[in-house]
């Protein structure tokens, strides 16, 4: 077996996939619509800027917001559900795979912080006033804290139970947030006289942290299931995402059986001429990707609103969010029309047809309405 190679060949394969559907992505107008929106928010960047208040702890809250990206690290391993058979026997001659899996999340997930660093950048360096070495380090410590929470994470993945992992989730994020806050106040935070209480505390959660990962790298081996649900989850949010644009042959569809939101169902009437309309409200609402989709951008968008200064500003990112939800609840006909519901719901298609438009425009005309408040706020 060589590990090297078998890891050359699942990214080769993984990227043709993506780059195959990125394809489609962006020739589906949703890339010019980002690129028109960050033009709007980056020319009111500084009026964004101005609204915040002096009594705010700035600091504090880019700490906790870049704590929480570089907390959160999940891992692709391009694991398939034949390597639990053929791979998992081998695991102790995959180190060297599942080191370059770690390199590449960490390449992936620093673009990413690499892009809300600078879009938070001129707020520790205009409101803060960060200047020097400040800057450097703003720019240094979240990459290396990002490294060793990759690092960390992964060896935390051999745990049994998830309840003991999500305390260390917790206390690596304490443990960032902590490094961030003392790093970008200059060593105030937690400082009394000219004890840094702030380092200490982080210097010790570092050791604690350091020793249980020895104790559970030399103990317990891979979960593979784990890792193999991980990868899956990882492959189904993409799927899901390019559905939007194409369809997806390997889409796995989630439903979410959300019984607070049953209640929306009782407002229709009840009656065979309402069957698409009951149909396709509940698949809105049981989806796993569309109803969360649709709640992401209205607040989104509602936030953007209250925020933006400019009347016009507000109607342009409206418009264009609502644009982005339109193409985006497009993927319900398409789900719905590749389904067999035809044999349990036999309504004509021209029905289905007309349902579909009604949910997609109420929904509409409710972001629209939430945007239009918050404008007028």
């Amino acid at each position: 077996m060589n590990a090297d190679r078998l890891f050359r060949e699942r990214l080769h394969a993984f990227s043709t996939e993506f780059i195959t559907y990125a394809r489609y992505m962006a020739n589906g107008g949703v890339l010019y619509l980002f690129v028109i929106l960050s033009g709007v928010l980056s020319l009111y960047y500084r009026s964004l800027l101005a609204i915040i208040p002096p009594w705010f702890p700035l600091t504090h809250g880019l700490a906790l917001v870049i704590a929480l990206f570089v907390t959160r690290s999940p891992h692709r391993t391009f694991l398939l559900e034949a390597d639990l058979l053929f791979l998992a026997p081998h695991e102790t001659r995959l180190d060297g795979y599942f080191r370059k899996t770690q390199v590449y999340n960490f390449v992936v997930q620093s673009s990413g912080l690499f892009v809300l660093l600078l879009l938070l950048s001129p707020m520790y360096a205009g409101v803060v006033g960060a200047n020097g070495v400040q800057l450097w380090l703003y720019w240094l410590v979240p990459f290396l804290l990002k490294g060793w929470n990759v690092h960390s994470s992964w060896t935390f993945l051999r745990l049994s139970a998830k309840k003991t992992e999500r305390l260390y989730t917790l206390v690596r994020f304490g443990l960032s947030y902590l490094v961030l806050a003392w790093v970008f106040s200059a060593g105030q935070f937690l400082s009394f006289g000219h004890v840094p209480f702030g380092g200490v505390i982080a210097a010790a959660l570092f050791v604690w942290l350091h020793a249980h990962m020895r104790k559970i790298q030399a103990k317990l081996p891979l979960q593979w299931y784990r890792l193999l649900a991980m990868e899956s989850r990882l492959r189904q949010r993409f799927y899901q995402f390019a559905n939007n644009f194409r369809d997806v042959p390997a889409i796995q569809r989630q439903v979410k059986p959300r019984f607070w939101l049953t209640a929306v169902t009782r407002l229709l009437p009840y009656g065979q001429a309402y069957t698409a309309r009951h149909l396709f409200v509940k698949t809105f609402l049981r989806s796993g990707e569309l109803a969360g989709m649709y709640g992401r951008l209205v607040l989104i968008g509602t936030v953007l609103v209250l925020l933006l200064p400019v009347l016009l500003a507000k109607a342009v990112t409206a418009a264009l969010l609502l644009f982005m939800t339109a193409i985006q609840l497009n993927s319900l006909w398409r789900q719905q029309s590749n389904r067999s519901t035809g044999l349990l719901f036999p309504v004509p298609a021209p029905a289905q047809r007309r349902a579909f438009v009604w949910l997609r425009s109420v929904l509409l005309l409710l972001q629209g309405a939430v945007h239009i408040a918050a404008g007028m706020w």
